[in-house]
């Protein structure tokens, strides 16, 4: 499967959480889902943020659109992270509205805007290339505990770091860490 096609059908998948999490009046299937959302997302963003985008900033350099989306999961991310944090609390249903919407503004603008000029700058067989490299990077992630990933990357994002890897020197100012640990 090339790139593109996995990240959408990782985008379905998301879609499909966040509706089961909508529809459910049971608070245990609540958190679950939004367990296994949380999950899909950082493991998402890790594939896209280490993998994917840098990929694309080396064809294509650092595009508006490209920058603009890794600013977004770092919205993203942080929103993820504070509805973490509100799970037990009655303010976790605000929180994970706000974080869909702002998934889904991320999701139709990457799909929209910024696959068309991924296809236009890849060769075919480099998109499934990198699509099975990031299809096993993924799986990966996904069999990770993802409240660490998702630590790391929001200390990037405090710090105002753009990209993974930058800013190694922030133990300094770190934020809290998560409570929530499952």
């Amino acid at each position: 499967m090339n790139a593109i096609e996995l990240l959408q059908n990782q985008h379905r998948e998301v879609e499909k959480l966040f509706k089961g999490i909508e529809e459910t009046d049971d608070a245990s299937k609540k958190v679950s889902l939004f367990r296994e959302l949380a999950a899909n997302l950082v493991a998402h963003d890790g594939i896209e943020r280490q993998v994917f985008y840098p990929e694309c900033e080396e064809v294509m350099g650092l595009t508006d659109r490209l920058g603009e989306a890794l600013v977004e999961h770092g919205v993203v991310e942080f929103c993820l992270y504070e509805a973490d944090e509100a799970i037990e609390r009655p303010e976790f249903e605000f929180k994970v509205k706000v974080l869909k919407e702002l998934v889904q503004h991320h999701v139709k603008e990457e799909e929209d805007e910024f696959f068309p000029e991924v296809r236009k700058a890849f060769e075919a067989e480099r998109l499934e290339s990198l699509g099975e490299e990031m299809e096993d990077a993924f799986e990966d992630l996904m069999g990770e505990d993802y409240h660490e990933p998702l630590f790391t990357n929001l200390r990037q994002v405090l710090a105002g770091v753009l990209k993974p890897g930058e800013g190694e020197e922030l133990e300094d100012n770190e934020p809290t860490r998560p409570r929530n640990r499952a």
